[in-house]
């Protein structure tokens, strides 16, 4: 119903991948589709990462990411989402010639075409620097998140493997970011501990932390993320698959929502983890027999989070509470 942590690289439908490799002349390999999903036995992040050579190899042109980016907020309406911010990198899709601003253009052509006529339903992006890149090419990352912030462009993430590229390099960038005017989200806590959720909340100004399972739950940790309100972005399957937890049991979902801390529940990847909001919350309420007023706590906390005008946050909490019992009996089917 809500996802604020959604990759556009990591949600090309089947259909997206046969109709752009046609189009790019590009070959899916002789075991397509079974190589655009993670393996079971995946043995960590950067091993889960390279699920995304493909579809970037796909992403390199204007047209291309239009018709993605239409083609994922077509599906997300379809399937009954109210609200989604999609993130993507701009800066990976230059290999053939194209801007950073030519991609970010580009999806946002795509959105607004996919938006025209929905009702009670809404979209925004999210720009990502990378940790591997270097300045100059983040730089222009963020440059373009303060241009296009009143243009649906509603937040600067920083992603990448954060084990080799640890948050206090990135200071002067995501400085100039909030000098900006840009909301800040870090991916932060998944594939390192505690220390690099809070450098992320205290050096990097982050308002969300996508993922952050690993937070030491401290007492001066919870009063920071509680009292400045700091949304953590889990997305328990994709968590599981890169080894970051070792089953679903491990969550700190129960531990997080006791100390009033505010997390979400995400998809990370629809197609690369195979997975879906609706999914995630199933795997959880197996896991931790969540209530319908459980489910409504942690939807509200999504809505909160997002970065949108009290006005929409109004009209979309309206439009979750009509639709909350379908979701949750959908939920509870398993």
């Amino acid at each position: 119903m809500i996802d604020l942590h959604l990759h556009l690289d990591g949600s090309l439908s089947l259909e997206d991948f046969k109709f752009l490799a046609e189009r790019n002349h590009i070959d899916l390999g002789s075991d397509f589709p079974k190589n655009v999903y993670v393996p079971n036995d995946c043995k960590s992040l950067e091993e889960y990462l390279e699920r995304f050579d493909l579809p970037l190899s796909l992403l390199q042109d204007e047209m291309s990411i239009a018709y993605v980016t239409k083609s994922l907020v077509n599906r997300l309406y379809d399937m009954g989402y109210i609200y989604v911010e999609i993130r993507f990198a701009p800066q990976l899709h230059t290999k053939k010639g194209m801007s950073q601003e030519d991609a970010v253009i580009s999806a946002l052509a795509g959105l607004k075409s996919a938006l025209k006529g929905k009702e009670n339903f809404d979209v925004n992006l999210i720009l990502c620097c990378m940790r591997q890149a270097d300045y100059k090419t983040n730089r222009e990352t963020v440059k373009l998140a303060i241009k296009y912030k009143d243009q649906k462009v509603v937040c600067l993430d920083l992603a990448g493997p954060e084990a080799f590229h640890t948050g206090d390099f990135y200071k002067e960038l995501f400085d100039e970011a909030k000098d900006g005017g840009a909301n800040i989200i870090i991916h932060a806590g998944e594939a390192c501990g505690s220390d690099e959720v809070m450098r992320a909340i205290n050096l990097l100004h982050a308002k969300r932390i996508g993922h952050g399972v690993h937070l030491d739950l401290t007492r001066e940790n919870i009063r920071k993320v509680t009292e400045d309100r700091i949304a953590f972005e889990f997305c328990p399957t994709s968590n599981l698959q890169t080894t970051s937890i070792p089953n679903y049991e491990a969550m700190p979902l129960r531990e997080f929502y006791r100390y009033g801390i505010l997390v979400t529940i995400n998809s990370d990847n629809m197609t690369v983890s195979n997975t879906d909001v609706l999914k995630e919350y199933r795997h959880l309420f197996k896991t931790f027999k969540l209530t319908k007023f459980e489910v409504r706590h942690l939807l509200m906390n999504s809505l909160e989070a997002a970065f949108i005008s009290p006005e929409l946050r109004f009209k979309l909490t309206a439009e979750m509470d009509k639709k909350l019992d379908n979701f949750y009996n959908k939920i509870i089917e398993q």
